[in-house]
């Protein structure tokens, strides 16, 4: 088999998924046939790693790396999956004039917010490192228009026709999950019927476990 294969970590089995999330963290495979080596698989990762530095001298500590200076209040969003220039201007004009979007390349440790495509928890530990003071979310990003498939397992189920997803926690908090997710429904019952615009329905938000 030749070409580009795509993978789905959620859906190897468990001892395969730990020998690609060691990959993913850096170490090496070795891979032999017949009692001979034949190669080395390494990873490439789709986002940048490593420590990043904010700009020393007479700049704002929250300046980016491109060197743009930061209005005061604005929140600074950091990508970590490849996005092209347009999908992160169309993303902060969608955000609004409080945030910037910036790549992961570009941004100060300050950050308050990062999206990440669903990746492994090692690598999701790892931005909480570098952005110590940040909201680490996850998000699934479909938009054909733009050309972008960053899509994962949850995105997937709710293809599927669920209505909603509730997060692992104990018996108690899925009971209290479910009643949340019931009263949301009904209350999106009533603004439909009432004529306003409904908006998105939001998953239940996940409690401390």
């Amino acid at each position: 088999m030749s070409g580009h294969t795509r993978i789905d970590l959620a859906n190897l089995p468990s001892q395969l998924r730990d020998l690609v999330d060691a990959l993913v963290e850096g170490a090496e495979v070795t891979v032999d046939r017949d009692g001979e080596t034949v190669g080395t698989l390494s990873f490439r990762p789709e986002v940048l790693t490593g420590t990043v530095h904010t700009p020393h001298g007479e700049q704002d500590p929250r300046d980016t790396r491109l060197g743009r200076p930061l209005p005061e209040g604005v929140k600074v969003v950091v990508t970590t999956m490849r996005l092209s220039r347009e999908a992160r201007r169309r993303l902060g004009d969608a955000m609004g004039p409080g945030f910037l979007v910036v790549d992961f390349a570009d941004a100060p440790d300050s950050a308050d917010i990062v999206l990440s495509h669903p990746v492994s928890p090692q690598l999701l530990g790892r931005f909480h490192l570098l952005f110590p003071e940040a909201h680490v979310i996850v998000t699934e990003i479909h938009d054909p228009e733009l050309g972008i498939d960053v899509t994962g397992p949850v995105g997937r189920i709710l293809d599927a026709g669920v209505q909603a997803y509730l997060p692992a926690r104990p018996v108690e908090k899925v009971a209290e999950n479910v009643h949340a997710y019931l009263a949301a429904h009904e209350q999106r019952r009533l603004t439909r019927d009432s004529g306003a615009a409904a908006g998105a329905f939001l998953i239940p938000p996940p409690d401390d476990r």
